[in-house]
């Protein structure tokens, strides 16, 4: 029996994923304005780690089948046709033919799982094997599909253009998270970019509260938070770290995280004589960072451009971290100046730049820094860019708007 509401269905690649609370936080802000939301995952979890806002999501999850043996092909084809869809099948053959094997039948096994529900509109998070899947099972069922891209589905070597062109041709609509990502995405598809808009990650401003900054400790605090791996950029915090230590700065660095840097960063603080200072503290739970935030005088996003293009869209812990008033840096990368105002909502460094970093964490515990008008002003533009409440309007308005059907 169908649902009498007409559902939105979110195609992620893989959910729960640890380190995508914005998803989260967007798909909980939709729900409470009203909306009927099924996830339908092409990836199990492969991580035990659980966030506590998880629970509150009322969606069912669905997962679809890839494709492991010959068999399970035949199977995909003989669902589909039971479902009633071996005319759509037979229609967009040449397309599925084109597509990778495991995206076509995952295409057919999501096709046959939406026929079996009222769902009027999918929404993907990334433009990549998610929205390659949701495009295909979309020309099959007529179920309009949108996207939001990041920043690694934009920027990654791995990219190709040809690809991202026909997906923002093809969508009902297409959204990104920055102003920086709006004005790339349009010069380079001119004339593929008339139904993209600008959505911002949102927050769940709530779980947030905010407290004016206390004066900085005699050993100042600075905290980090993301995944290791390149584009993060914890490989110049910590020759930054070294710089302050070597002129007499005192200071405690924590790093939350984990990924595949993280034995070169325990090496790299080992040589350079920083493990009375810095310490690595592996992935944390939500509630874990909101503690670490509390207690830290400074957050940094030290973020780069990786060499094989890679780079960060925008850290959701950088905009939790200014909603709380932790006074934060960041580097000029992508959109974070559009978030990292330099010298009124936080100290913006060049990326890169161990230096940079350094004379940044120096310039923010000054007396001449007005540390809490700078926490202030963030707070403000948290409020007024990020409110998760907003974005969930403005994504809704757009996949109810059908007339945008290409």
């Amino acid at each position: 029996m169908w649902p009498s509401e007409p559902g939105t269905a979110y195609v992620l690649k893989m959910y729960p994923r640890f380190s995508e609370t914005f998803i989260v936080s967007e798909i909980l802000a939709r729900e409470a304005a009203g909306d009927r939301i099924e996830i339908f995952s092409l990836r199990p979890p492969r991580d035990p780690r659980f966030h506590a806002e998880l629970a509150r999501i009322q969606a069912p999850v669905t997962y679809i089948d890839r494709p492991l043996r010959t068999a399970d092909l035949w199977e995909a084809f003989r669902a589909a046709e039971t479902a009633g869809l071996t005319d759509a099948l037979a229609r967009n053959f040449a397309g599925l033919a084109a597509a990778e094997p495991d995206d076509a039948v995952q295409a057919i096994n999501l096709a046959t799982a939406l026929s079996q529900r009222n769902i009027r509109h999918m929404h993907v998070h990334f433009a990549s094997i998610a929205t390659s899947v949701a495009r295909l099972a979309s020309a099959i069922t007529g179920i309009p599909f949108s996207f939001t891209a990041h920043a690694v589905d934009i920027f990654h070597d791995s990219v190709r253009s040809e690809d991202l062109r026909i997906k923002l041709e093809q969508a009902h609509h297409a959204v990104t998270i920055s102003s920086y990502n709006l004005r790339h995405l349009r010069r380079r598809f001119p004339a593929s970019t008339s139904r993209l808009h600008l959505v911002r990650n949102g927050l769940e401003l709530d779980r947030f509260p905010y407290r004016d900054p206390p004066p900085v400790r005699a050993t100042v605090r600075v905290a980090a938070v993301g995944r290791l791996v390149e584009k993060k950029g914890f490989q110049h915090l910590l020759p930054a770290a070294a710089e302050l230590v070597a002129q007499g700065f005192r200071l405690e660095v924590r790093i939350a995280g984990a990924g595949t840097l993280a034995r070169e960063l325990q090496d790299s603080l080992e040589r350079l004589r920083l493990t009375d200072h810095i310490r690595l503290l592996g992935a944390l739970t939500q509630d874990q960072i909101h503690e670490l935030l509390r207690t830290s005088d400074v957050f940094v996003a030290p973020c780069v451009v990786a060499a094989d293009g890679n780079a960060d869209g925008m850290p959701t812990v950088l905009l939790e971290a200014m909603a709380a008033g932790v006074p934060c840096i960041g580097t000029a990368v992508t959109g974070l100046p559009e978030v990292v105002r330099d010298g009124h909502t936080g100290i913006l460094a060049s990326p890169g730049s161990p230096h940079a970093l350094a004379r940044a964490i120096q310039r923010i515990c000054s007396a001449g820094t007005d540390r809490t008008a700078m926490a202030r002003n963030a707070r403000a533009l948290i409020e007024h860019d990020y409110d998760a409440r907003r974005q969930a309007q403005t994504l809704r308005a757009l996949c109810q708007d059908q007339k945008k059907v290409p």
